[in-house]
């Protein structure tokens, strides 16, 4: 067991120094990726040295015998009120994106809105825009930037004589890059959630962190696709009884519908569809249906079409986005920590700060796979 503490209390210094480091603001943006890489060795070799020490314990002479078969919840339950307790005494949660947080992130399945705890502090329940979920995450974890080819024009063939040249035109590609930046955010809870047990401060704390970095995620992914170059313009798109065959027959290539798109869209727009009568009825033209539960994404329908949505608070009333999620690409560096703060002002408001970041970046990669709709006409 010696050999075993002092490797643990190596670790735990080198974990330390890293930690000293990050907090210099000298250190660059290629060094805090290099500590994240050995952050991970260091952490995965002391989640080992702890499995061999409660092994070698378990082993000693009148240590208590194993769990029956089928009590593995109750052990799962164990060790998460030892991570809770320890959460409660530091203040410092972290946790990896790509495991138990990637789902936590960029999954509205696993993402649940903390309902007892918004009780308490007295907020409606609330739902982030899906787009989060909807783009392609990859974990960049070791690496600086990435970058992204694409097609800007294809190939065209043109006639040949024997005896010449091939002409014809090859196509053209160009790429874009896509690097990290810290997507940090403040938020608070009231400091009566820490009277809860260990594990439901924690759950209280971490879903706050977490809801306050999804709406970040959101608005950078929205403000990465609108400044891109690769994203397409369309003008005077009314929000009428055409406006569905408009935006869905337009989309794609001039011989092909292309699918696997969704529309999203503020909230008064939305609205706005629901509000379309039919000519002759006078009916509601579009059924609108949510489909999750919470009020964020559903379908639209008319005259045997239909298109999935999302409401998206990040875009201006007038303006949708309609086209391929999966072509933004959400890039996640690292680990996603939450640290807490009752200090200061939060002190003197009875409140808990909650500080979250993660280095992460968002971008258009395809040309044309997304599309801003406009109402207006072009300026």
């Amino acid at each position: 067991m010696t050999c075993y503490m002092e490797r643990f209390k190596e670790l735990e210094q080198k974990r330390s120094a890293l930690r000293e480091e990050v907090g210099k603001p000298e250190t660059t943006t290629e060094r805090i990726n290099a500590i994240r890489h050995e952050a991970e060795g260091i952490n995965k070799e002391l989640e080992e040295l702890r499995s061999r020490m409660d092994l070698s314990n378990s082993l000693l002479p009148g240590a208590p015998l194993p769990a029956a078969a089928g009590t593995g919840q109750q052990r799962s339950e164990s060790a998460l009120e030892k991570r809770a307790a320890a959460f409660r005494s530091s203040g410092h949660l972290t946790m990896p994106l790509f495991a138990e947080q990637r789902s936590l992130l960029v999954s509205s399945g696993k993402l649940a809105t903390p309902t007892a705890a918004a009780t308490e502090i007295g907020e409606l329940e609330d739902a982030i825009s899906s787009i989060v979920d909807d783009v392609d995450t990859i974990d960049a974890t070791g690496t600086a930037s990435w970058e992204f080819p694409y097609k800007t024009a294809g190939a065209v063939a043109a006639d040949h004589t024997e005896g010449s040249e091939y002409g014809g035109t090859g196509s053209d590609f160009d790429k874009v890059a896509i690097s990290g930046s810290d997507w940090g955010v403040l938020d608070s809870v009231s400091e009566q959630v820490a009277k809860q047990t260990n594990v439901n401060y924690m759950t209280a704390v971490q879903n706050s962190a977490l809801k306050a970095l999804r709406k970040t995620a959101r608005d950078k992914i929205t403000a990465a696709v609108l400044g891109s170059d690769l994203l397409e313009k369309r003008y005077s798109v009314a929000l009428d009884q055409k406006y569905l065959r408009n935006i869905i027959l337009n989309f794609g290539g001039d011989e092909s519908v292309s699918g696997g798109t969704k529309l999203y869209l503020c909230k008064e727009d939305l609205i706005t569809l629901g509000d379309v009568r039919g000519t002759n009825e006078k009916k509601p033209l579009y059924e609108i249906t949510f489909t999750d539960g919470v009020g964020n994404n559903g379908t639209i329908k008319e005259g045997g079409m239909s298109i999935p949505f999302s409401i998206l608070s990040s875009l201006s009333k007038g303006q949708q986005l309609y086209g391929q999620p999966k072509s933004i690409k959400q890039l996640l560096w690292g680990d996603y920590e939450i640290r807490t703060d009752m200090g200061g002002d939060y002190f003197r408001k009875g409140l808990i700060g909650i500080r979250a970041n993660a280095m992460a970046g968002a971008g258009l990669v395809v040309k044309g796979g997304m599309q801003l709709i406009h109402q207006a006409a072009q300026s």
